[in-house]
């Protein structure tokens, strides 16, 4: 299933004379703020009664256990099982999507609970798949494709399963990993309720106005332009962080011990590997990854100390690292956004700008504020037969608008693959899928630089397109550089405790932030922000933000530059859904991301834009 969680450009500004939006790509006045499950089911009877008639499928698969016997018996067997995985993924989005938009209704929790029940019942009835397909061998099995054309939409999947063979027990103890799932799965689910639902947060008074001060609240105001204000928030909002710390500490450690156990009885050498190999992703993209990010700490130290300067702040402290160099120029009603994201994508031509229309206009997205509604942002595009949905809450602001085209590339790209893929091979990696997200926010930052009206706006737009970068690029590498030494403690037979993840997050956030180099002050209290991330309880998923960030800048220079072909090569891409291996995938676009040179070519982008950000500013008003 995807369900992918967002947060969070260039120096030239992306056009192509002659592409423009069509009509019918126009933003409504009044868009819905809520989506519209109906497609998905009618009612909450209706999914009840599909809830069963799913669950009485799953003997039947389990009875398919040993009739692998020819091609036509695989094929069958298959098909089957693969038809079930389709209906039981439209269950599980209504399930989410119900969830997601308030934690507290304990039926939508039941109701996702029964889903993920059910997924993982079906997962420990069809463990049987992978041992019997390594029985069968490589020679077999390409004797029975060869032999079978209408085999082919599971040609990837069995050549993965062949490729993972090394790591893939025996029947029983398949069964058994599958069961498991259900309690490793257990830190994610009791970290999404403790942090959105049980958690009673802080109300503050902000410019005379009351604010509670949950996610959504420090996300709206942490860019204030009143300093002492930024210091409330960050220091209020931390400490209730501090204050579970343990807890939070407990929760991720049993996570990480989790994928510890998973990838030591698949014979993995270490976590990352096994994470690595689930989309034969090869080692180097993530060594290099972190390796180019360190490199580049002298760009990124440039960038802020020229925030610093801009400012005119002595004491730059993490409080200030989100000020917007420039007074935002205006707040956005959804409906501007949604025109403003439109006219951003017309270098991707008319067929992409009127898909997203038709996205806008057709309820897809939840971005309506609101208690108990599961923070950040996210597409969910699981449901083959319908239209992907969006969740997000929208405040009005850049970064909301910023969001709103991330999640909406999502959401394109899987309206592209499943045009283009058999259910079997539509579902995309992550890997590939940061890629167009990632590409859609650059597009909107250089559209709203080009249009700049004035000095402030232009500096604003810079600062922002900076921002991404800084966000995008060196924070999930720092993320994902974290990652892999919490995971390397618990391997290494050392606790992992909330305060030792503290001092750990604390020690990567002040070099990258360039605490000892009088870049930026770094105070203890916010050691404790590692626990704010849910991304985590995703293991090793953040490093493809950083990763992908890279193609979309690779693909967004050619772009700019009319290269048609290029822009085919990324249409395919997209299109290209989960056919290959992702890292393949986008090889054969472009870009190769197991070399420094993607990273290298997006740090020298950044100082690019830093070099802009200075002759604008020494420009006349």
């Amino acid at each position: 299933m995807k369900g992918f969680v967002r947060t969070v450009a260039a120096t030239a500004v992306l056009s192509l004379a002659g592409i423009g939006a069509p009509a019918a790509a126009a933003a409504p006045q009044q868009p819905p703020a809520v989506w519209d499950l109906r497609p998905l089911y009618a009612t909450d009877a209706d999914w009840d009664t599909e809830q069963k008639a799913i669950d009485a499928e799953l003997p039947g698969l389990a009875a398919l256990k040993g009739s692998f016997k020819d091609s036509a018996s695989l094929q069958a067997g298959l098909d089957k099982i693969w038809a079930v995985k389709r209906r039981l993924a439209r269950l599980a989005t209504y399930a989410q999507l119900s969830s997601d938009v308030d934690t507290r209704v304990e039926a939508n929790q039941v109701r996702r609970q029964l889903a993920e029940d059910l997924s993982n019942r079906l997962d420990e009835a069809t463990s049987f798949v992978k041992p019997e397909v390594i029985a069968l061998g490589r020679e077999k099995v390409a004797a029975f494709l060869s032999e079978r054309p209408s085999l082919a939409n599971h040609r990837y999947q069995l050549e993965s399963i062949l490729r993972e063979a090394d790591h893939t027990l025996g029947q029983e103890a398949e069964s058994v990993m599958s069961a498991a799932q259900t309690p490793l799965s257990q830190p994610q689910s009791i970290y999404g309720l403790l942090s959105n639902a049980d958690i009673p947060w802080p109300t503050l008074d902000i410019h005379g106005k009351k604010v509670v001060l949950d996610q959504e609240g420090y996300v709206a105001n942490r860019e204030d332009r009143d300093p002492k204000v930024r210091a409330k928030v960050f220091d209020t909002f931390w400490h209730v962080y501090k204050t579970y710390e343990r807890t939070f500490g407990s929760v991720y450690a049993a996570n990480v011990r989790g994928t510890a156990f998973v990838a030591k009885s698949r014979k993995y050498p270490d976590s990352v590997s096994f994470a690595l190999a689930q989309n034969n992703v090869p080692p180097e993209v993530y060594k290099t990854l972190i390796a180019e990010a360190h490199a580049g700490l002298p760009t990124l130290h440039r960038y802020l100390t020229l925030g610093k300067k801009i400012l005119g702040i002595k004491d730059y402290r993490y409080s200030d690292v989100y000020v917007p160099f420039a007074k935002p120029p205006r707040q956005y009603t959804l409906a501007e956004a949604e025109q403003l994201t439109l006219d951003a994508v017309k270098p991707l031509g008319p067929d992409y700008a009127k898909d997203i229309g038709a996205g806008f206009q057709g309820g897809w997205a939840h971005t309506l504020v609101q208690r108990g509604k599961r923070s950040g942002a996210y597409m969910e595009g699981a449901a083959y037969d319908v239209h992907p949905y969006v969740l997000l809450s929208y405040s009005g602001n850049y970064n909301s608008v910023s969001t709103l085209a991330h999640e909406f590339g999502h959401a394109m790209h899987s309206v592209f693959a499943n045009r283009a893929q058999p259910y079997e091979t539509a579902d995309y990696a992550i890997f590939v899928a940061e890629i167009p997200s990632t590409a859609n926010e650059m597009l909107l930052a250089d559209y709203v630089i080009d249009h700049a009206k004035t000095k402030a706006e232009k500096v604003y737009a810079i600062s922002q397109a900076l921002e991404l970068l800084r966000a995008t690029f060196f924070r999930q590498a720092m993320f994902a550089e974290f990652e892999a030494e919490a995971h390397a403690a618990i391997e290494r037979g050392e606790p992992l405790t909330g305060e030792g993840l503290s001092k750990l997050y604390l020690k990567l956030l002040r070099t990258y932030m360039g605490d000892a180099e009088g870049v930026m002050k770094v105070d203890d209290l916010y050691g404790v922000e590692w626990a704010y991330i849910p991304h985590f309880y995703t293991d090793f998923y953040v490093y493809q933000y950083a990763t992908s960030i890279s193609a979309a800048a690779y693909f967004a220079e050619g772009i700019e530059k009319g290269d048609t072909t290029l822009r085919d090569r990324y249409f395919d891409m997209l299109k290209a859904g989960g056919s290959d291996d992702p890292y393949l995938i986008v090889k054969r676009a472009g870009p190769d991301l197991a070399t420094p040179e993607p990273y290298k070519a997006l740090v020298r982008r950044m100082d690019r834009l830093v070099d802009l950000l200075e002759k604008t500013l020494a420009e006349k008003d």
